[in-house]
């Protein structure tokens, strides 16, 4: 699975590098298992999240899977809790590919979840609210 997870308990934020190839499913089954595993357990919740794409080689997603991902997000946040999620790319085509997922997640009615895509990972700690 080209997602790993790093949860720092200080900043409460919880950080997923994705390397290789990005697809509709490998996308789907890893947000399916982080919100499982991680993003369910109530110690997690209010946690800020930032992705980091940077390291992502070939990326082929469609139009119908990223709104796909973004349906299956929308229904695990939680309710009462606002968090934010940076989403950090590399290329133009990636810029453009997550901000249309921010697109589709704020479509949802009331979203819990401030989302803002970025180039460079310092602005994503920065967002997030980030000590050193």
């Amino acid at each position: 699975m080209p997602a790993k997870h790093n949860i720092d308990n200080k900043n409460k934020l919880i950080t997923t590098t994705w390397s290789d190839t990005a697809t509709d499913s490998e996308l789907i089954d890893a947000l399916t298992k982080y919100h499982r595993e991680i993003k369910n357990n109530p110690a997690y919740q209010a946690y800020n999240e930032i992705l980091d794409l940077r390291e992502v080689g070939t990326i082929k997603l469609t139009t119908e899977g990223i709104k796909r991902i973004g349906e299956i997000a929308v229904k695990t946040d939680q309710v009462y809790i606002k968090t934010k999620l940076a989403i950090v790319v590399s290329s133009p085509l990636a810029y453009g590919l997550a901000r249309m997922y921010e697109a589709y997640r704020n479509f949802a009615p009331n979203p819990n979840k401030e989302i803002q895509v970025f180039n460079e990972i310092g602005e994503a700690h920065e967002w997030v609210g980030m000590k050193t």
